[in-house]
């Protein structure tokens, strides 16, 4: 039972930190394709739109990869 436990701890892990790392990725080409937003800047304006694209855009990328990760 306990290396049934240790490899699926194991495997979410794994799996947890190449979904973590795509999402990362998948942001900063989105900001790099997208050069007349600055994004951070916008965010520090208080742009409330900018900041319901950005969640928007990290829900989706987040449920993509989620879906080629599982």
């Amino acid at each position: 039972m306990p290396e049934n436990f240790y490899i699926g701890g194991l495997g979410a892990l794994m799996f947890g930190s190449i979904g973590i790392f795509l999402f990362v990725a998948s942001y900063m080409i989105v900001d790099y394709m997208l050069k007349k937003v600055d994004f951070s800047e916008e965010l520090n304006k208080g742009n409330i739109s900018v900041a319901i694209v950005v969640a928007a855009m990290m829900l989706s990328i987040a449920i993509v990869i989620s879906s080629v990760v599982h």
